[in-house]
């Protein structure tokens, strides 16, 4: 490729420093960074050898971001028709609290967690690679150039191809469970062989090794440690030191967690992890809201990761920012905090949402507005979970030598007129839509709101006509109900 310049923007890199260059560029050769700062500067040490096919991309009036990277997340579309809220009425005066809420019915789900294992192999090969497609596009076209798959209603696969099509990085994993936690029962029942859920994850490292094209790693993930045995959670430990990769886990999630861990497995969800030999600096906890002061500290001592999600946990039900004030404090204590989305049937929140929701709720919560500034909200969505999920050398900031991961956001309508902090005004009065131009390794795969790889109409055609098969086929959904919530989609279309 010729070398490509990002010229004349707002440009926040999501360096250690934190610097801030409001007339910044970016040089890009190769699919790396080679000069980033200000516009004066980088221009200055163009050779003619750069001028010559040098591609412009002109940044002015817009902020300059990483591409933000969400390393906790689950393709879950495929499950629309799994969940009985996914055919919701459209009123919400009858809603009830679902099984995240309320503490949370960890019974029911580690039961339905468990079911999902074997589900997961009823999709065809062409229906995986259509809902991954589209399901990661949705993510792509917000900003995120990176995923972190922590077990998802899918092949890990079709998850890798989709990444290689679409041209952004994703951490692929599977969902592995090999026990549940039923109602009724005082101690877990094991649900499948530990060995070979553990054979499919390390079949999936080997093949992830092999891979040419930069985008595609992976790592081991537990889905919830109510739905693994020591025995999986000790060939875990194993996997992570011989393929020297990183392990993450829902772990002290929900309140009602702490209680079944202990009557189920005689332990505390972070002590269990602990025991394993899990717990180091290479372990991400998602979520982690209720761990004790000592399993705090054993967290600490570790130099473990967190992560959690917090523009999904209102409408979910879940407490895990004001219940027990452990994501800022786990920040105080000097940890690695990262935001995510999590996934859903629908749509949730994306990572500007999350960026906002941390920088309102941590200031609020201790009534200082320097909590969490702006520029860590950032980080928090682009440097720090790369270093989470052993990409750092790579990707998360804007860098001499790094991939160039880029994101830009117009900044010049009416939200910014006078504003000398645009990344704070993208904050109070931006979102997820606002995302204009998304670059990978230096090639542009989203140009003006738009994907420049595939035909987004196909795109959800496809993914209408995979779920609409699987859910008919394998789940039992009236066919009718497919039917004509793809017919009212496309009738428009057809109209015209």
């Amino acid at each position: 490729m010729s070398a490509l310049l990002v010229r004349g923007g707002y440009l926040y890199p999501a360096d250690v420093g934190a610097h801030v260059v409001p007339d910044g560029s970016v040089l890009i050769e190769g699919g790396r960074i080679t000069a980033a700062g200000p516009t004066a500067q980088v221009e200055a040490a163009l050779t003619p050898e750069h001028r010559a096919g040098l591609r412009v991309l002109d940044a002015r009036g817009k902020l300059v971001l990483p591409g933000l990277v969400n390393p906790h997340w689950h393709d879950m579309f495929a499950t629309r028709f799994v969940f009985k809220g996914a055919q919701r009425p459209p009123h919400d005066r009858d809603d009830k609290p679902a099984f995240m809420a309320l503490g949370g019915d960890i019974q029911q789900i580690s039961t339905l967690f468990d079911s999902f294992y074997d589900q997961i192999e009823l999709l065809t090969a062409e229906e995986a690679v259509a809902i991954a497609r589209y399901s990661m596009w949705t993510q792509l076209r917000s900003g995120v150039t990176t995923l972190g798959d922590v077990g998802s209603f899918n092949r890990p696969e079709a998850l890798a191809t989709a990444a290689r099509e679409l041209g952004m990085r994703c951490s692929v994993s599977t969902w592995a469970s090999d026990a549940v936690c039923a109602p009724g029962d005082t101690r877990f029942r094991r649900t499948r062989d530990a060995d070979t859920v553990l054979t499919r994850i390390e079949a999936l490292l080997r093949a992830c090794e092999r891979d040419t094209s930069g985008l595609v790693r992976a790592r081991p993930t537990s889905v919830y440690g109510v739905n693994m045995t020591d025995e999986l959670g000790a060939g875990f430990a194993e996997l992570v030191r011989r393929y020297d990769v990183p392990f993450a886990t829902h772990v002290g999630a929900l309140r009602n967690e702490v209680e079944v861990m202990a009557a189920y497995y005689g332990t505390t969800p972070v002590r269990r992890f602990a025991e394993l030999g899990l717990l180091t600096d290479r372990f991400t906890a998602v979520h982690c809201a209720f761990a004790d002061h000592e399993e705090r500290a054993l967290l600490v001592d570790a130099r473990s990761h967190i992560n959690f999600s917090p523009a999904k946990y209102g409408p979910a039900g879940e407490s895990t920012l004001t219940e027990t004030r452990a994501m800022p404090e786990f920040r105080r204590a000097g940890l690695d905090v990262s935001l995510s989305t999590d996934g859903a049937p629908m749509p949730v929140g994306g990572m500007a949402e999350a960026m906002r929701a941390v920088w309102q709720t941590f200031n609020e919560m201790y009534a200082d507005p320097t909590e969490v500034l702006p520029t860590d909200a950032l980080a928090m969505a682009t440097r720090l979970p790369a270093k989470g999920l052993g990409w750092s050398g790579e990707i998360g900031s804007i860098e001499p030598g790094k991939q160039a991961d880029l994101v830009l956001v117009p900044a010049d309508d009416w939200r910014y007129l006078l504003n000398t902090r645009p990344l704070e005004g993208f904050l109070a009065l931006g979102g997820s839509m606002d995302v204009d131009t998304v670059v990978v390794a230096g090639r542009t795969v989203v140009r003006d709101g738009r994907c420049t790889r595939f035909d987004e109409e196909r795109l959800e055609a496809d993914y209408l006509r995979a779920i609409g098969s699987f859910s008919v086929r394998c789940l039992g959904v009236d066919p009718d109900l497919v039917a004509e919530r793809t017919r009212r989609r496309y009738t428009k279309e057809r109209d015209d």
